[in-house]
């Protein structure tokens, strides 16, 4: 972006570039940090990411890196959360057979190195691995949004799988299909936030957990969209 207006086109990289006086290393970074902001598909921007990360010092590249391993693996998250139900020190096998779909001692192995490195885990007074209050996210930008984005695709991939796999008692899959208003499209997302508010103050004051669940919420158009309107 320039200015904050618009993004900058290719055929200024090079101008703009010699303007800010970079040397080759940091001229390299530019180019690529433009593409990423060109990028039209999520692989596209994954590809560059990872080239950006590597243009970084080694100490921020690593953080990077387990960010992004963080959020490419549905478990991480799922390991994480866990941790409230049972006690763990560093025996996994328990651990590992009680996720669903099950995965091996040694993704929750790499999974618990992951949420160690990302001060997202830490060990109480008793040995055992507990989650920490922390967020990885702090604000959300392009970079972040790919981030969510693969996280999401994960947890969406489980959602169908749960269709066939899950028993209805123990879980809750609903459709809507919906006519409706820009006006009326906003009134609706400002519940679904107001929902997600009461959502997580029930989690809060929750006592004796004892599973962990995937919440999903989606909504997206079915028509095509008018341009006008699209811009309200």
């Amino acid at each position: 972006m320039v200015s904050g207006i618009r993004n900058l086109s290719r055929g200024k990289i090079a101008n703009f570039a010699d303007g800010l006086e970079l040397d080759e290393k940091e001229r390299a970074y530019f180019e690529i940090l433009v593409g990423f902001n060109h990028a039209k598909t999520n692989q596209a921007k994954r590809a560059l990411y990872d080239q950006l990360i590597k243009a970084l010092p080694q100490k921020i590249q690593q953080l990077k890196k387990s960010q992004m391993e963080y959020f490419s693996k549905w478990h991480h998250v799922a390991v994480r959360e866990a941790l409230a139900t049972c006690e763990v020190r560093d025996n996994f096998d328990e651990l590992a057979a009680r996720l669903m779909p099950r995965i091996t001692r040694g993704q929750v192995k790499s999974a618990m190195q992951t949420l160690n490195e990302l001060g997202l885990i830490e060990k109480d007074g008793k040995g055992c691995w507990r989650a920490r209050h922390s967020t990885l996210l702090p604000s959300r930008d392009e970079a972040a949004d790919l981030l969510v984005r693969a996280f999401q695709g994960e947890m969406l991939g489980l959602a169908k799988e749960a269709l066939d796999n899950i028993p209805s008692p123990h879980r809750d899959i609903s459709t809507s299909t919906l006519s409706i208003s820009a006006e009326g499209l906003q009134r609706v997302k400002a519940a679904i936030e107001d929902f997600q508010v009461a959502l997580r103050k029930i989690v809060q004051s929750d006592k004796g957990e004892d599973r962990v669940m995937q919440f999903n919420m989606q909504l997206f158009p079915l028509t095509r969209i008018e341009e006008e309107n699209a811009k309200t």
